[in-house]
C-alpha cells in the first residue's frame, strides 16, 4: 500500500474500499435475489426465508468476531513489516474458525433448523419451509464460515479484491441456481425466441440449495487462493503446528467484546423480528423485504469500514497514530456523503422497490412504508458502521460492545415495545424505534472516535 505522502488520502481509501463495496453489495444480493425470486411464490414463502434471517446474522456475526480479532493483529503485523508474524497469526485463526464452523454446522442441522422457526414465532404454514431452508443452507457452513473469517484476514493485510471476487462468484452462482431450482420447467422468451428451461420446482428449498451451492463453491475458491503464492498471506492450515496460546489469547482479547456486541445486537434483531412476526404473515414478509432493501443501501458503508479498519490498524503498526486518525475520519466523511444520497433515493423509490420484490399487494404497501422509514437510517448507518470499523482496526472492541448493548436494548427494543404495543401504534412505530437506535449508536461511536483513546490500545 502506498503512503499518503505519495498518494492522496481519497485514492488510498478508495483503492481499499471499492472492492469491499462490490463484495458487500453482491453478498447482499444473494439474500435480495432469494427474497425477490421466492417472493413471486407468495407471502408464506417470503416469510419462510425471512424468519431465518436474524438467527443466521447472529451466527455470521460470531464468526466475523473471530475475524475481527485476527484482522487487528494481522494489520498491525503487516504495518510493522513483519510478514512472518502475520502468517503465523493467520494460521492460528484458520484453525480456530474451522473448529467453530464444524460446531455451528452440526448445531444448525440437528438442533437449530427444527427449533429456530418456532422461536421466531413463525406461523404454522411457514414452519415446514423455514425448517427446510435452514437445514439445507447449513450444509455449506463449514466452508462459508471459514471463508468469512479468512476474508477478514485478507482485508487486514490490504487485499480487498480477492473477497470481492468471491462475492461476485457467489452471487452469480446463486442467481443461476435460483433460476433452475426454484421454478418448474417452463418456456422463456428471449429476444423473440422461445426456450424451454428445465426447472426442479423446489420453491423455498430450491432457494436454499442454490445459496448453499453458491456459498460453498465461492468459499472453496477463496480458501484455495489463500494457500497459493498469489496470496498476500499464503495461508495453509497446518494441523501439526501446535496452538500458539499467546496468539490465541491476543485474538480472544479483541474478539470477545466484538462477539458480545454481535450477540447483543443480533439477539436484539431476533427479538425485533419476532415482534414483527407476531403481528402477522404480511408484516413479516414486508419486514424482510424492507430489511433487504435497507441492507443493500448501506452496503457501501462496509467498504469504507473495511478501509478504515485496514488503514487504522496498519498505521498504528507503523507507529503513526495521527495518520490513522486522519484516514479514519476521511473514511467516515466519504461514507456519510454517499449514504445521504442513497437514503434520499430510497425514500423516493420506496414503493416501486417494494413492488419489484413481491407480487402481493398488501405486502407491497406495508413494505413500501417500511422502506421509506429505513431511508432515514442511512446517514446514521454511514457513521456507525465506519466509525465502528475504525475502532476495531485499533483493537478497541469493548466500546462498540457497550454502546451497541445499551442502544439496542434500551432504545430499539424498549422503544418498539412501548410505542408499538403499549401505545398501540403498530409495526410502523417499531420501525421508527430502529431509526432512533441507529442514531444514538452513531453519535456515541463518533464521540468515542473523537476522544482518541483507541490510539494507545495494545493488541
Amino acid at each position: 500500500m502506498n503512503h499518503p505522502s505519495t498518494q492522496s488520502d481519497r485514492s488510498v481509501i478508495m483503492a481499499l474500499a471499492w472492492p469491499n463495496i462490490v463484495e458487500n453489495i453482491t453478498a447482499t444480493l444473494v439474500t435480495l435475489v432469494d427474497t425477490t425470486m421466492v417472493g413471486s411464490l407468495g407471502a408464506v414463502a417470503t416469510a419462510a426465508v425471512g424468519v431465518c434471517a436474524s438467527p443466521s446474522w447472529l451466527m455470521n456475526g460470531l464468526v466475523q468476531s473471530v475475524g475481527i480479532g485476527g484482522t487487528a493483529l494481522v494489520a498491525r503485523a503487516v504495518g510493522a513489516g513483519d510478514q512472518e508474524a502475520a502468517q503465523h497469526i493467520g494460521r492460528q485463526v484458520y484453525r480456530i474458525v474451522i473448529l467453530i464452523s464444524i460446531v455451528f454446522s452440526a448445531f444448525m442441522f440437528l438442533v437449530g433448523a427444527p427449533w429456530i422457526p418456532m422461536m421466531m414465532q413463525a406461523r404454522p404454514e411457514v414452519l415446514p419451509e423455514a425448517r427446510a431452508y435452514l437445514r439445507i443452507v447449513s450444509t455449506c457452513y463449514l466452508f462459508h464460515y471459514t471463508a468469512i473469517a479468512m476474508s477478514s484476514l485478507l482485508r487486514g493485510a490490504g487485499d480487498t479484491r480477492t473477497p470481492m471476487i468471491c462475492g461476485l462468484m457467489s452471487n452469480l452462482l446463486n442467481v443461476a441456481g435460483n433460476f433452475l431450482l426454484i421454478y418448474p420447467t417452463r418456456t422463456v422468451s428471449f429476444f423473440g425466441l422461445s426456450i424451454n428451461i428445465w426447472g426442479a420446482n423446489l420453491g423455498v428449498r430450491g432457494a436454499a440449495a442454490a445459496s448453499a451451492i453458491a456459498m460453498g463453491i465461492s468459499a472453496i475458491y477463496l480458501l484455495v487462493h489463500l494457500g497459493s503464492r498469489k496470496s498476500v498471506l499464503r495461508l495453509r492450515p497446518n494441523f501439526r503446528e501446535p496452538f500458539d496460546v499467546s496468539v490465541i489469547q491476543r485474538v480472544i482479547h479483541v474478539s470477545v467484546p466484538a462477539a458480545l456486541e454481535r450477540v447483543a445486537i443480533n439477539l436484539g434483531q431476533v427479538l425485533f423480528a419476532r415482534m414483527i412476526s407476531g403481528i402477522g404473515t404480511v408484516e413479516v414478509a414486508a419486514y424482510i423485504i424492507a430489511i433487504d432493501v435497507e441492507g443493500f443501501g448501506y452496503m457501501p458503508a462496509y467498504g469504507f469500514s473495511a478501509a478504515a479498519t485496514t488503514l487504522v490498524g496498519q498505521y498504528l503498526g507503523r507507529k503513526d497514530p495521527d495518520a490513522a486518525e486522519r484516514l479514519g475520519a476521511k473514511c467516515i466523511r466519504m461514507s456519510l456523503a454517499l449514504l445521504v444520497v442513497i437514503g434520499m433515493l430510497m425514500w423516493l423509490l420506496s414503493y416501486p422497490l417494494a413492488g419489484l420484490m413481491s407480487s402481493d399487494a398488501q405486502v407491497v404497501m406495508m413494505a413500501g412504508a417500511f422502506i421509506a422509514i429505513c431511508a432515514f437510517e442511512q446517514p446514521c448507518n454511514a457513521v456507525m458502521i465506519v466509525t465502528g470499523g475504525a475502532l476495531r482496526g485499533a483493537g478497541d472492541t469493548a466500546a462498540p460492545f457497550y454502546i451497541g448493548l445499551v442502544s439496542m436494548w434500551c432504545v430499539r427494543i424498549f422503544g418498539a415495545w412501548l410505542f408499538g404495543f403499549v401505545f398501540g401504534f403498530g409495526a410502523l412505530a417499531i420501525f421508527w424505534a430502529m431509526v432512533a437506535d441507529l442514531f444514538v449508536r452513531s453519535v456515541l461511536l463518533l464521540i468515542r472516535f473523537k476522544k482518541g483513546k483507541w490510539k494507545t490500545i495494545q493488541v
